[in-house]
């Protein structure tokens, strides 16, 4: 059953137009089920479950604490979130401002990244024709906080590095769904397109035990990086806004890669 009710936050590189693209080929006989790079959860929250272990891991130290946070202590963010207003004057105090617990901490992430244009919680967000934006509506917060709350339960939350992740927990049965920052386009707050090491999580994930699916931008480098390895060539919507139609929803298509170290074209091919 997909639970598509239960996504905390849009992450820059989210999955959420991807995931029933990437459901589909995961094994159904894994132990375990871990994401070196949460990010938004997308993926891992569209089931209620993937496997009996199961671990989101994200070196971005803001988002840990704010699934932990949900996880542990959902009434009191529900409690000090429930007080805040969709004004300009708070998301500016938050963005300079210093939270002192983790709790605030968390509140006011989650408050920046949900009122903040294109989800980057950089700049307050407006629209000119709806309510959406910074005024959107609070009143399924509370809701999908405790959601979360619940499908975390099981849920360990990592914030290490992915090489040292993925070498703790590979074994034969364990299966690992890695959304890397990609070769090109958007950067991190923990680290830019740039200076991530896309060559040692290429030679990591070509010596793990178990099995791995990797999505990745559609370029040169990555498809001789992975030369040898089963791809998928699939493509999203490129952009905040995707609403118009026509020429111009063709020309922000953004090509992207499905790489496995296990069979997935014929997988695929029989869901297509």
């Amino acid at each position: 059953m997909t639970i598509d009710r239960k996504c905390l936050i849009n992450w820059v590189g989210g999955k959420r137009l991807l995931r029933k693209t990437i459901a589909p080929l995961i094994p159904k006989d894994i132990k375990s089920y871990i994401e070196p790079f949460g990010g938004g959860a997308w993926v891992l929250f569209y089931k209620d479950k993937w496997a009996d272990l199961e671990i989101y891991n994200d070196l971005d130290g803001r988002l840990v604490n704010l699934f932990r946070i949900v996880k542990y202590h959902p009434n009191a963010f529900k409690e000090e979130y429930k007080y805040l207003l969709g004004s300009r004057e708070m998301f500016m105090q938050f963005l300079k401002g210093t939270p002192i617990t983790d709790i605030q901490k968390a509140v006011q992430f989650y408050f920046l990244i949900t009122r903040s244009f294109g989800g980057r919680g950089e700049t307050f967000g407006t629209v000119k024709k709806s309510s959406g934006g910074a005024s959107k509506s609070q009143k399924n917060v509370a809701e999908k906080i405790d959601a979360i709350h619940n499908r975390l339960d099981k849920v360990m939350v990592e914030n290490r590095d992915f090489e040292k992740l993925i070498k703790q927990y590979d074994f034969e049965d364990a299966f690992f769904y890695c959304d890397p920052p990609y070769s090109c386009g958007c950067g991190y707050a923990v680290t830019t397109t740039e200076g991530f090491a896309h060559e040692k999580l290429r030679e990591v994930l070509g010596n793990i035990k178990g099995r791995f699916l990797l999505s990745y931008d559609d370029s040169p480098k990555i498809r001789e990086l992975y030369k040898g390895f089963e791809m998928i060539e699939v493509e999203r919507l490129n952009g905040i806004n995707n609403k118009n139609g026509g020429a111009e929803r063709k020309n922000r298509m953004f090509k992207e890669l499905l790489i496995a170290n296990y069979p997935i074209k014929e997988l695929h091919e029989n869901v297509g």
